[in-house]
Formats: C-alpha cells, sequence, structure tokens
C-alpha cells in the first residue's frame, strides 16, 4: 500500500496553468509539476473575456483547489490500484443525472438517491436518477451486473477486475458520450465509491464540482462496524426513526458494512411487555436500513441477560463494584439457564435477518457464584454455548463473536483470559467465529495476539469511542478524540498483518450522535489502517464543514480533546479553552449556511461555548448558569433527551451562603494517596450531583476509623451539620458504621456532643439527600469522628469517604 506521507503543499503558478506538489510516493520525497485543470476562471482572461459571477468564481476557485489537493493527496493510491487527477467539471442545472443499470440492485438505487439528495440539501440543485440518461452528462453508478454501460466500463478498464471485496473504481472525466463512472464490485462498493466522491465534490449555490479523478480502491479489513448502544433513552433509543436512519447512511456512505444492535431485556417485563414490541420494531427497522445500505446487521446478547421480573431465585450472583443489573440469571441453575435461552430465542425469532450476533460478558452481566467463577471463563462460555446454538439454529450461516470486555478487571475474576485460551486449546469450539476484544483504553490487551488457532478465531476490536474520560456522556456536546483514536489505531498497527489471524477490524462503541468524528476516523481506518490521522480530520472537516477553513476546523478538533476530559462540570484542564472558542467563532461565521446549521457543527460549536463559559466564569456562579442553560437546552433537544441521562448535568446547585463551614479551612487525620488534598474538597459546597469526583477519601493502611476538623473562623452557634455520604453505581459505598460529634473552641480540648449509628447501609439504595446531625453547641472548631468503614471488599477495603460537611447555625 502507498500512501502520501509527505506534506503536499499544493501551488498554483500565477497564470493558473500549473499546480507544483510535494508527494513521496516513490519512496522519496520528490517536487512535481502538473499541468493545472481547464476550468472557468482558473487561467488568466484576455481583457475580452466576460467577467465571471461572484458564484461561478467561487465554484472555479473551488474546482482549482481540489485539483490541487486530488493531485498532490494520495498519489501512490491504495494496494489495489491508485489516484489520478485532472481536469473537473462544474454541473449547474440540467448539466447532470445519475445513470442506474436496469439490472441495479435496491443497495445501488438507494445509494444514487442518497447522492442526489446530498448534493441538493447542500445545492439545491436537482440531479434527477434513472435508468435513462436525461442530462448531457449522466454518472452512471452500479456493478458491472447492474446494467449495460456499467458492464461495458468494467470490461474497458481492467482495474475494475482486480478490485476487492467491496471496492471500487471512480472515473469521473466524462468519456466521448459524456459518461462519468462509479463501479464498485458489489452494491456496498457503490455506495462506498459514491460517498467517497461526494466526500471529494465541492458545492456552491445551484452547482456542484466534480473533479476529473481515476481513483480505484479497496477496503483492507472486511468488518468495518458500529454498535449502536440502544437503551437508556439514548438517540439511537428515542430519535426519531428518520434520523437514526441518516446516521446508518452516513456510515455506509463512508464505507462501513456492520451495524450492530441491543435488545437490553432489564427495560422491559417481558417480551410481551409492549414497550418491548415497540422496541423490537424499531431495531429490526435499523437492521432493514442497514441491509438496504449492503450492510450486515447483527445483534448483541449478554450471555445471561434478563427481564427485569426475572425470578429472585434464579437471579444471579455480583460483587461490589460490578456493573449489574440485578436481574441477570445464573447458568449454573437449570432452570435460570433455561429461562436465559427461552427469552434469547424469542428475540432471535422476531428477526428475519440476523448475519451475526455478539456473546457479552459483562457491563451489565456476569454471576460470581461457585459454579459459574470465574465467570468470562465458565459460567459466561457455557451461557454462550447455548446463545451460539440457539442462534445457528436459526441463522446457520450466521457468526457468533464472543467479547472480552472487562476481562480480569472486575473483583473475583481473575483468570478469564487464561481460561478462555485454555477452553480454545482444548474444547476447539465450532460455534465461535471470532473474538470481540474489549478496552476501555488505547491497547488491546497483548494476551489476545496468543490465542490458539488465530486464523480460526480472528480478532476484532470495540473502540470505546463515547464514555472516555467523559461523565455524563456527551453532556458537553462533540468529544473529538483524534490523539485518544490515533494511540488505539497505532497499538493496532503494530499486529499486522492484519486479515490473517489478526485484526479483521471491528465496532466501535457508539452512545449517539456526539461522538461523529470518532465514528468517521474508525470507519476509514478499517477501511485503510495505513491511513494517516491527520488525512481523515482533514476529509471529514473539509467535507462537513468548509473546504477554505480545513486547517482551523482540524486544529479546533484537537484542542477539544486537550480540553475533553471532566465529570459533569468539572473540567481537568481549560487552559486552551479560549483558542478553541476564538477559532470556533472564526468558523462559524465563515459556513456555508447548510453547514452552519448542522447537528455535527452545532455540537462542536457549543462544545467550545461551554468550555468558554467554564473557564470564564466557573461553573457555580449565576453568570455561568445562565449562560450555560440555553447550551444545555439546544444539547437536549439535538439529542431528545428529555427523558434520559445521556444529555447535559443537572446545572450546579449555588452554593448556600448560610453554611458556615462553606469554604473553611479541613484538617483530617489521613488521606488515600491517590486522592492528595481531597480533604479540602468537603467544605467546598459542591455536592455529589454536580460533581461525583469531589469527595475525600481516609487512608485505610493508617488507620480503620478517622477524623475530620472544620474551624469555622470563629466560636458560632451550631444548631446542626449535613452530611453526603459516598455513592456509586446507584449505591451507597465507603459508609462509616458511626458517627461522633465534638466541639471545641480552642481546637485542642473537645466536648463530645453525640454519637450515632444512624448512618447508610453499605449497599443499599443510594439517595444524594445530605443526613442531618442535631448538634445544639456553640463552638469554632466541629470534629466529626468516623467509625470503621462498611466496605470490607475490594476494590479498597476499609476505605471511609465522604462528599460534604455542611454546618449551620439557629
Amino acid at each position: 500500500m502507498k500512501i502520501q506521507q509527505a506534506h503536499p503543499h499544493p501551488r498554483f503558478n500565477a497564470a493558473g496553468t500549473k499546480v507544483v506538489f510535494t508527494s513521496d510516493w516513490t519512496g522519496y520525497c520528490q517536487v512535481y509539476e502538473a499541468e493545472g485543470p481547464e476550468f472557468r476562471g482558473c487561467r488568466r482572461r484576455s481583457r475580452r473575456a466576460r467577467e465571471p459571477t461572484e458564484g461561478e468564481q467561487h465554484v472555479a476557485n473551488e474546482t482549482c483547489r481540489v485539483a490541487a489537493a486530488l493531485a498532490a493527496a494520495w498519489i501512490g493510491g491504495p494496494a489495489t490500484g491508485g489516484a489520478e487527477a485532472g481536469a473537473g467539471m462544474t454541473f449547474g442545472p440540467g448539466d447532470l443525472c445519475l445513470l442506474v443499470g436496469e439490472r441495479a440492485s435496491l443497495v445501488e438505487r438507494r445509494a444514487a438517491d442518497l447522492f442526489a439528495a446530498e448534493v441538493r440539501r447542500r445545492t439545491a440543485l436537482d440531479v434527477p436518477v434513472g435508468s435513462v440518461a436525461r442530462a448531457k452528462h449522466a454518472l452512471v453508478a452500479g456493478t458491472a451486473a447492474s446494467g449495460d454501460e456499467a458492464s461495458a466500463f468494467a470490461e474497458q478498464r481492467p482495474e475494475v477486475a482486480k478490485l476487492g471485496p467491496d471496492g471500487y473504481c471512480l472515473a469521473t472525466t466524462p468519456d466521448a458520450n459524456g459518461r462519468l463512472h462509479v463501479v464498485g464490485q458489489s452494491p456496498s462498493g457503490v455506495v462506498a465509491g459514491l460517498g467517497k466522491l461526494l466526500r471529494l465534490a465541492r458545492y456552491a449555490e445551484r452547482a456542484v464540482v466534480v473533479p476529473a479523478v481515476t481513483l480505484t480502491d479497496t477496503p483492507q479489513l472486511p468488518v468495518r462496524g458500529i454498535y449502536f448502544a440502544t437503551h437508556f433513552g439514548n438517540f439511537y433509543h428515542v430519535a426519531p426513526l428518520d434520523e437514526v436512519d441518516r446516521v446508518i447512511e452516513d456510515f455506509a456512505l463512508w464505507g462501513g458494512n456492520s451495524l450492530t444492535v441491543w435488545f437490553d431485556m432489564h427495560h422491559f417485563s417481558g417480551f410481551d411487555d409492549p414497550a418491548a414490541q415497540a422496541h423490537v420494531g424499531r431495531l429490526k427497522h435499523f437492521g432493514e436500513t442497514a441491509r438496504g445500505l449492503g450492510m450486515q446487521f447483527g445483534l448483541a446478547f449478554l450471555a445471561n441477560e434478563a427481564y427485569n421480573t426475572s425470578p429472585e431465585p434464579l437471579r444471579a450472583k455480583w460483587l461490589p463494584g460490578w456493573p449489574h443489573y440485578h436481574v441477570e440469571l445464573c447458568p449454573s441453575k437449570p432452570e435460570g439457564l433455561a429461562l436465559t435461552g427461552k427469552w434469547q430465542a424469542q428475540i432471535l425469532s422476531a428477526f428475519p435477518n440476523v448475519d451475526f450476533i455478539w456473546t457479552w460478558p459483562y457491563d451489565q452481566g456476569g454471576c460470581a457464584c461457585d459454579q459459574c467463577k470465574p465467570w468470562g471463563a465458565n459460567g459466561f462460555l457455557r451461557a454462550s454455548e447455548q446463545l451460539a446454538r440457539l442462534y445457528h439454529e436459526r441463522f446457520p450461516e450466521g457468526k457468533v463473536w464472543l467479547s472480552t470486555w472487562l476481562f480480569d478487571s472486575l473483583s473475583g475474576a481473575q483468570g478469564e483470559y487464561a481460561g478462555l485460551l485454555r477452553y480454545l486449546r482444548e474444547q476447539k469450539p465450532s460455534w465461535l467465529g471470532g473474538i470481540l476484544g474489549g478496552t476501555h483504553g488505547d491497547a488491546l490487551p497483548k494476551v489476545l495476539d496468543e490465542r490458539p488457532d488465530p486464523e480460526r478465531y480472528p480478532l476484532t476490536c470495540f473502540p470505546e469511542i463515547s464514555m472516555y474520560q467523559m461523565s455524563p456522556w456527551g453532556g458537553c456536546g462533540a468529544n473529538p478524540l483524534p490523539g485518544f483514536c490515533g494511540r488505539l489505531m497505532d497499538n493496532l498497527r503494530e499486529r499486522t498483518p492484519f486479515v490473517r489471524g489478526r485484526i479483521q477490524g471491528g465496532w466501535p462503541y457508539s452512545e449517539g450522535i456526539y461522538e461523529d468524528l470518532n465514528k468517521f476516523l474508525w470507519s476509514q481506518f478499517f477501511w485503510s489502517p495505513g491511513r494517516p490521522t491527520e488525512d481523515m480530520l482533514a476529509e471529514y472537516a473539509s467535507y462537513y464543514l468548509c473546504p477554505e477553513a480545513t486547517a482551523d476546523a482540524v486544529r479546533l478538533f484537537h484542542l477539544l480533546e486537550e480540553t475533553h476530559p471532566r465529570t459533569n462540570w468539572r473540567v481537568r484542564n481549560l487552559a486552551q479553552a479560549e483558542e478553541a472558542w476564538a477559532l470556533a467563532e472564526a468558523l462559524d461565521a465563515r459556513l456555508p449556511t447548510w453547514a452552519k446549521a448542522s447537528w455535527r457543527w452545532r455540537l462542536l460549536y457549543v462544545r467550545a461555548a461551554i468550555d468558554h463559559v467554564l473557564k470564564s466564569n466557573r461553573h457555580v456562579t449565576a453568570e455561568a448558569r445562565s449562560a450555560l442553560q440555553p447550551l444545555c437546552d439546544e444539547l437536549v433537544r439535538l439529542y431528545h433527551a428529555q427523558n434520559t441521562f445521556i444529555r447535559p448535568a443537572p446545572l450546579p446547585t449555588p452554593k448556600d451562603t448560610a453554611n458556615l463551614a462553606l469554604d473553611h479551612p479541613v484538617r483530617v487525620s489521613s488521606t488515600h494517596p491517590e486522592c492528595a488534598d481531597s480533604e479540602r474538597m468537603l467544605t467546598n459546597g459542591i455536592l455529589a450531583q454536580d460533581d461525583p469526583q469531589d469527595f475525600w477519601v481516609h487512608d485505610p493502611s493508617k488507620e480503620k476509623t478517622a477524623w475530620v476538623v472544620v474551624d469555622l473562623g470563629e466560636s458560632k452557634a451550631i444548631k446542626e451539620v449535613r452530611l453526603q455520604f459516598r455513592g456509586l453505581y446507584g449505591q451507597f459505598w465507603f459508609v462509616p458504621s458511626s458517627l461522633a460529634f465534638e466541639v471545641s473552641d480552642d481546637g485542642e480540648r473537645f466536648q463530645q456532643v453525640m454519637t450515632s449509628q444512624a448512618v447508610p447501609k453499605e449497599g443499599s439504595e443510594y439517595s444524594p439527600d445530605l443526613r442531618t446531625c442535631e448538634i445544639g453547641m456553640k463552638g469554632r472548631y466541629l470534629r466529626l469522628t468516623l467509625g470503621a468503614s462498611q466496605h470490607v471488599a475490594p476494590p479498597y477495603p476499609g476505605a471511609l469517604e465522604l462528599t460534604e460537611v455542611e454546618v449551620y447555625g439557629p
């Protein structure tokens, strides 16, 4: 494969007749000179020539820019061919139609309609679609089998016969009959080819510039998928069907060929629940959309999944720290395994076409009983075997992918990878089609390279592009992660060769539209793993925003990643927020109308605006709340998130100035080394619902109990103390067994006020409400002693935590 690595620096000469550029496609960086395009407005005109209109000049300048870019970028082309660029054409009203063959498949016809609709949306130019040419020039789109014209083109061009699966050939220099061609090896190749041409073209009012390019391209990886997490009221769960369809269509135009969805049982009381039936219908619609674009469609299953009405005696055991719905079933109980199978069979039977399934271990899922542990190498495999059998009874040719998500990372579940590899070596399961490697970080576990028979059990990946370093997911708008994605891509590139026994592609994990750029990056990586990330960013910016502002947009993407890590309204680093905001404002003024109004740009713009507000005002001020509210409201509208947690966090609660402890000094007996200086958070007025990362934790390696002393500055009457305890996974965690309160005027001699064991029970349902303790004494110093922790199991056994200490007078 040859990829342009040198920076092109394309330049036209003064007459506009030649373009000079750099390229390293021969293996050495060289300077090249090529004849420039014969476009309107590109060359110098004689004084007698008519001056072009503003619209014509814009299109002409764009055409010249495109020609330069095409000449400089991807000169070597992909593995199956190459790229050539030359003169292109500007098409106005009545100049161009789209010709599909008389034998074209529904996929090819759908791709043609999408191409025409996108041109119309951007330019108001109508490009008729049909089997009969209705303009001087016609773009022929299809496979060689779809019609006579595509077939004749394929016979004349030997490179078409060399295309690999889903590859395409673009030849957009009009032939003697005025034909331009997009010919695919498959209907999916036609979709991808038309998508590429859309991204190469340039747009103006009632005009489209089609560059004259000859390009053959074939995807290198066979699995180019996306996973829609269709649950929890996220975008895929609640948005209008046509909006989700548009996301699927765009993904297919990017070259994607696989969609996975999940029927999350725990939302429903049973398969006959009206809400469950409605959701099945929704997922079937997405499957029809995907298959109508030439994509495969698959279902994800938790191996021991259950409805929220599952029988309690059959439920699985879980351990603290396990993400669990607490309704899953134990497969070591025969009735539990049978009931899980019955429910899974109902779901499978509801879908007419399921090309593959996933069997998933955790998040949610799992069982920690003695008969099932370690889950990933024991109970999970037995439950997965049953699921695979049920699936193959209905879809004999389908493929089963086994996920290793969270393997060896939860308490009480070590040895899962080792057990899985042993199972593959000894059992050689025929039901298993491949491994879906789970990773929350920027590297795929190396242990997966040690699996036996890697060609029989190929490896795919599951890039986490939705939740990384952010809570709530998408709560502040777009989350561009080019650096994070790039590091994982580099890790995967090291596992060459890709297809034969190594990486066959994957499915990024998507919770909504806010990670659109990340989706695009992975679709392009799976198509061509060697392609530089910066090239992908530039293509996205040029197509979805503005060609003239590509460099600024790419810079904005990187800046937004630098300010990305956040929890609610706490942002780790806002140093680049002002530069990002300045770029966003400048870009907003330059974008064409259609791009400026698009949800893709609005999510980027809102994100920059939110960071600007947080940098300027901090999140706890009245000014910040006033500025943030309309931005949050826009995100809720874009996500259709009126009734879901995948939305902006609630605006912070104003600090209560009646709190006598607010921002006053605190001393503690110890602080955990991983949370150094966290004691200052005890009196900063920030509650858990505003920032769940704002808490103090003591050091259990030094002491079983702990004390906290708050200095009120002077002796004051204390009516009551209010405490907020720590919550995780919807439950109370790290709770003391008792409380004791003392007051002092000098900080040395304390008088005991009260003791209490009225504390939350560890593991009970969490509530952020503050617990009130009556004091009724006067003093400058308040000392709170926390009894031994109720939390005795990993992680952090014996730890004590508090979120906030508030003190109030009469």
